[in-house]
């Protein structure tokens, strides 16, 4: 599901970071007295009465920044206020209104996001009344805590958790359209891809990395079928992951992977597989979402009737676990087997929403499971007596016996082989659960 974002902004020194760590329940962001010792953006996924979220600590905003750093933060700020659904706008009740508050909140007037004013150090129900003078920034009732005590913390939350509805997590989705998140480094030809689909430059592309900041939705229709093609900006390595915008595109890419039923993962084939290109991978499939591995660029790689071959299994050796991820060799620039991906996100994206009945599952399942028993713990026999499909999308499988915390990884991981040897699955993680039998 699409996250909401909700960011933290204020001058600096007024609590920001303190509030951040109390709702994520852990000292991330760097504490301290002096102004601006949070110069990045801090985020987590947190969540409060069953609703989720990503909460954002921007550093302190300074309007008139005139040296690099305070540019730099003016920036980061600049940017959350356009990219947060929701903007916690924090003031200090010991200063009263500042000059740097009002600019904030008149930056604050110009944009229609929500935004929910917090007064912190409102140690004591005492000084409560004080807090009305902010009032004066015209941006609704103030709402009063003690991020260092945690006094109103969690009034605050439920006040917050009522924005964060169904609509803001919908209103980018289209509703009948499968969702394709094309994902990978820059330049390796995402965009290209689209504008090929689609006959037309919808994506600016050049050779410049970076080209592609935002993620960009595209209706697309193919064989009867919708589809939202989302391009996304292109992944850095962790280590060049410095600019300021940079942070945010990889948000938005992380968010666009969230809202994708299926993942397009294209990598230039010239470049070779690396270990981001697995890391990737592997995380796209722990957060439970199917996905295609692309090798673009086919046309510039020299072949015999042998290279597709050597390279499927070259690639198949690295991937280890994840043999179940199909792979496609591309070339955008020649126009080749771009349908046929089409055709292999959409055979995935039904693998993802496949359900499989109860009584096929035992009938398959029960009788190698008999020939093949789980081991012995302590002299205690571990048995499985009945399997069923609990969900989809993504698929969830539920084995029922007598001692369910003894079945072994390794057992596991036969039975995961099991069900992928008999209906496949192709490119879609799946999930056992082990339950104590009825």
């Amino acid at each position: 599901m699409n996250l909401p974002i909700i960011a933290i902004i204020g001058r600096p020194n007024v609590g920001k970071s303190t509030f951040f760590n109390r709702i994520i329940k852990k000292r991330d962001a760097i504490v301290d007295d002096t102004p601006g010792v949070t110069r990045d953006r801090h985020y987590a996924v947190t969540d409060w009465g069953g609703k989720s979220f990503v909460l954002v600590d921007t550093g302190g905003y300074l309007p008139d920044a005139r040296n690099e750093m305070d540019l730099a933060i003016r920036e980061q700020v600049d940017i959350a206020i356009e990219e947060a659904d929701i903007l916690l706008f924090m003031v200090d009740l010991t200063t009263g209104i500042t000059l740097t508050d009002e600019a904030i909140a008149e930056r604050l007037h110009r944009t229609d996001k929500p935004v929910l004013l917090i007064v912190n150090k409102v140690d004591n129900e005492s000084r409560e009344s004080e807090a009305y003078q902010f009032l004066n920034l015209g941006l609704g009732d103030p709402h009063m805590i003690s991020a260092v005590q945690g006094r109103g913390i969690g009034d605050f939350l439920d006040v917050l958790t009522a924005h964060i509805t169904e609509q803001i997590r919908e209103a980018r989705e289209a509703e009948d359209a499968i969702k394709l998140a094309i994902v990978g480094k820059e330049n390796v030809g995402k965009s290209s891809f689209v504008n090929t689909l689609l006959g037309k430059d919808r994506v600016i592309v050049t050779p410049i990395p970076g080209t592609t900041r935002d993620p960009i939705d595209t209706p697309l229709k193919f064989k009867k079928r919708n589809y939202l093609l989302i391009d996304t900006a292109g992944l850095k390595r962790r280590t060049k992951v410095k600019e300021n915008i940079v942070f945010y595109s990889q948000l938005r890419t992380m968010r666009s992977i969230q809202r994708a039923d299926v993942v397009l993962y294209f990598i230039d084939v010239t470049q070779g597989l690396t270990r981001q290109d697995l890391r990737v991978v592997s995380e796209t499939l722990e957060a439970r979402k199917p996905i295609v591995v692309v090798f673009n660029k086919w046309d510039l790689i020299e072949k015999d009737s042998h290279t597709l071959h050597q390279w499927e299994k070259e690639i198949s050796e690295r991937f280890g676990a994840y043999q179940y991820v199909p792979l496609i060799f591309t070339s955008v620039l020649e126009k080749k087997r771009l349908y046929k991906l089409l055709d292999l996100a959409t055979e995935v994206y039904e693998e993802y929403r496949k359900h499989i009945p109860t009584s096929e599952l035992n009938r398959v399942l029960l009788p190698i499971i008999k020939e093949n028993s789980p081991p012995a713990v302590k002299g205690k026999e571990v048995k499985i007596n009945y399997i069923t499909q609990l969900k989809t999308a993504p698929p969830v499988f539920a084995f029922f016996g007598n001692h369910p915390d003894l079945i072994p990884q390794n057992y596991r991981r036969f039975l995961e082989r099991q069900i992928r040897e008999h209906w496949e699955f192709k490119g879609t993680p799946i999930s056992l659960v082990f339950k104590s039998k009825h």
